[in-house]
């Protein structure tokens, strides 16, 4: 009995240690983000005239209610670069610990005018700015659709990043909202290692 209690304890500790919400960014407003930890950076060649800004009328923000002007996102459009330019713009999430995994999962809209096309790449950076682990490049459709990526357990820190990609004259505006990012807690991870070493006490206790 007491070894049934004890596995049962730790199979919920498992559960919990993975529900750790580290970052969550809904983008109400784009110009705090700076003084939240994010990085945005136009590579863009030649850069123009905006970056990553507030979203506007393109279309609403993800789960806005029908008929609002919710524009709680954070866009970008052909504007990074000018007529005859070559869009690279980054945007990074603030720092998160690694060493336990991370999830990541994100809503992706752009506006679908005919002729155009938006780009976005995503993945993880380390501490210093090098790519770790970038997925391929994706066309953003019509309509916001959730997304998600996940990285292993690995030593140290990373950032999240995207990249708009594009050239001035193809591109027109594409949206980011409701970023979370989810890592295993540190603490849950110490009670689950301690209940872990009491089930093998358990254990012992009944051979003895």
């Amino acid at each position: 009995m007491k070894k049934a209690l004890v596995a049962l304890l730790v199979s919920g500790m498992m559960s919990s240690a993975f529900a750790g919400v580290v970052i969550k960014e809904g983008f109400e407003d784009v110009g705090s983000l700076q003084s939240k930890g994010w990085i945005a950076e136009n590579k863009s060649s030649p850069a123009g005239a905006t970056g990553w800004f507030q979203g506007s009328v393109g279309f609403n923000g993800q789960g806005a209610a029908a008929g609002t002007d919710d524009y709680s996102y954070v866009a970008a459009n052909y504007n990074n670069t000018v007529e005859g330019g070559t869009i690279n713009n980054w945007l990074y999430t603030p720092e998160f610990s690694t060493l336990v995994g991370a999830t990541v999962s994100f809503w992706l809209n752009a506006d679908d005018a005919a002729n155009y096309t938006d780009n976005i790449a995503f993945g993880f950076v380390d501490a210093a700015g090098a790519m770790v682990d970038l997925m391929p490049t994706i066309t953003v459709g019509s309509g916001w659709t959730q997304y998600f990526a996940y990285m292993g357990p690995t030593a140290g820190s990373a950032r999240f990043a995207f990249q708009y990609t594009g050239d001035y004259a193809t591109a027109n505006y594409v949206g980011i909202d409701s970023l979370v990012v989810d890592v295993p807690e540190p603490s849950s991870i110490l009670i689950l290692a301690a209940g872990a070493m009491g089930l093998v006490a358990a254990r012992r206790r009944k051979r003895a």
